[in-house]
């Protein structure tokens, strides 16, 4: 192979080959859960969460880390709201400790959430409410 070549394809993956920890659909909901407590500056107490119909079939059988082995998008989700650190993107549960992950029952028991699936061309989509 042609050295520039390679070094244009090296290139190329540099750039777009970002870091996930575990399966890309959960943690893509574990950092919008993120990204929502940070932007609203506290735990939402009602969410709703529209995600494409691959998402939903994707998450449901999936483990999400660091979640002491819970699975599915309303874990995803909360997780990312109750421990998720949103400056690390698609990494964002490798910071939680035990401590946060044992709360995350409390959260999960507590929290109004609904899932729908997209109608839209949008493929994820998520609106979250603090009273």
């Amino acid at each position: 192979m042609d050295t520039k070549i390679y070094e244009t394809y090296l290139d190329i993956l540099k750039e777009e080959l970002v870091p996930a920890m575990g399966c890309t659909e959960p943690i893509a909901v574990a950092y919008a859960g993120a990204l929502s407590r940070q932007v609203l500056g506290e735990r939402p107490d009602e969410i709703k969460l529209v995600v494409s119909r691959n998402i939903i079939k994707n998450v449901k059988s999936v483990i999400v880390p660091y979640t002491k082995g819970r699975k599915g998008l309303k874990t995803a989700l909360c997780a990312g709201i109750c421990y998720g650190e949103a400056d690390s993107e698609l990494e964002v549960l490798s910071c939680a400790k035990d401590e946060e992950i044992d709360q995350l029952d409390e959260y999960l028991e507590k929290v109004s959430l609904s899932i729908e699936e997209a109608t839209s061309s949008y493929p994820f989509d998520m609106m979250t409410k603090k009273e």
